[in-house]
């Protein structure tokens, strides 16, 4: 028997968080993850990599019935420490896409079997290059491209936001600091922002076809006349009134020529590939968009990069459907209360791949459950 459509389920992080942080709502609980995988497992379900999708879908070699694959997004250093453990006692494949920008400077680092404060280190971050090429080595993982900065930009001279140090805008931080972003998670980076930085409209970086770039000046005037006692309001319309002034003398920023967005987009898409290839010692072919921004000149642009696919489809991934960008479902949510969130997870698991494999009444019920919770909110 062959599969049809292959399901394609991303997970980010596994983890358990005792303390919450900057993204740790990516993560999925060993606990799930562990039931998730053994469910998987016991019911004979195959993991394919991306040259077997590929195949699959461009009509070269048909999969079996019930394949899957599963991917991972960001390189988050659990991958590694938790995540290949236990794929390898299941003998599962799986993929990693992974930015460049995040990949840290740092020696091998031990599995482990439960995360903790206590080690902290060994299992919150980001992957480094000897971790990358241990888990490329092993024949199970597949290690593919994310971009290579995963950021924002501001899209326009609108100022829509004041940092008051509640918000998770990891990217004010990220874009001044390059040589720090990939120890970003675990080095209070976000109380390194100054309290006052103005927040421009902004896109992810592929998605971003004209950054504007704000004048260091113009940034340093916002910060200087930040007033903790006012209103975020209050702070903003002051903001929006300094923007005037500097807009009138032709001193608020500038944004990029088409050559210059160009060479930041090759960047994005070239830079990735030529960068994992000299670590991995491989060809990398296959794209999955970093907070899934894009548009039809990147896609153009990642195709004649050289990628074979790409993510952001919205067709099932048929066998000889002859297409280059797949289709991804989430393989967990966050459901409450947390007792029972484990085996709703199962269920949900087998849900997705019933809706990705073409069920109809499923994808039925999941598109009516979608349209019900926006219609709440």
């Amino acid at each position: 028997m062959y599969a049809d459509a292959i399901p394609v389920l991303y997970y980010h992080s596994v983890a358990d968080h005792n303390t919450t942080r900057a993204w740790s709502f990516l993560t999925c609980d060993i606990e799930t993850f562990v039931k998730q995988m053994r469910y998987l497992a016991k019911r004979g379900y195959y993991a394919c990599n991306w040259d077997e999708l590929y195949e699959h879908m461009h009509g070269i070699k048909q999969l079996p019935k019930k394949s899957i694959m599963i991917q991972f997004d960001d390189g988050f250093l659990d991958n590694w420490s938790v995540v290949f453990k236990i794929m390898k006692e299941l003998n599962f494949k799986f993929s990693v896409v992974v930015t460049p920008e995040f990949i840290q400077r740092h020696p091998v680092r031990p599995f482990v079997d439960a995360t903790t404060e206590e080690n902290l280190s060994e299992w919150w971050g980001y992957l480094c290059e000897e971790e990358l090429l241990e888990m490329e080595s092993s024949g199970l993982v597949d290690i593919q491209a994310h971009g290579y900065t995963h950021t924002w930009y501001p899209v326009s001279d609108e100022i829509i936001d004041v940092y008051d140090g509640t918000q998770i805008e990891p990217w004010l931080f990220w874009n001044d600091n390059i040589e720090q972003k990939a120890k970003w998670l675990t080095n209070d980076s976000l109380e390194q922002i100054p309290l006052g930085y103005p927040i421009f409209k902004n896109e992810k970086s592929l998605a971003n076809l004209r950054a504007f770039k704000p004048s260091v000046e113009f940034i340093r005037s916002c910060i200087d006349s930040y007033n903790p006692s006012k209103s975020a309001n209050e702070n903003l319309e002051v903001q929006k009134q300094i923007a005037a002034d500097y807009r009138a003398d032709n001193k608020l920023g500038s944004y990029e020529s088409e050559d210059e967005s160009l060479e930041r987009l090759k960047k994005e898409l070239l830079g990735t590939r030529n960068y994992l290839e000299r670590v991995l010692g491989k060809r990398v072919e296959y794209l999955v968009w970093p907070g899934g921004g894009n548009n039809e000149r990147v896609e153009q642009l990642a195709f004649e990069s050289g990628y074979k696919l790409i993510s952001k489809g919205s067709e099932l991934n048929k066998f000889n459907c002859r297409r280059h960008k797949i289709s991804r479902v989430a393989a967990y949510h966050e459901f409450t209360p947390k007792i029972i969130r484990s085996d709703l997870n199962v269920m949900f698991l087998q849900l997705q791949i019933w809706r990705a494999s073409g069920n109809k009444s499923i994808s039925f019920i999941v598109d009516s459950i979608k349209k019900l919770r926006r219609a709440i909110r």
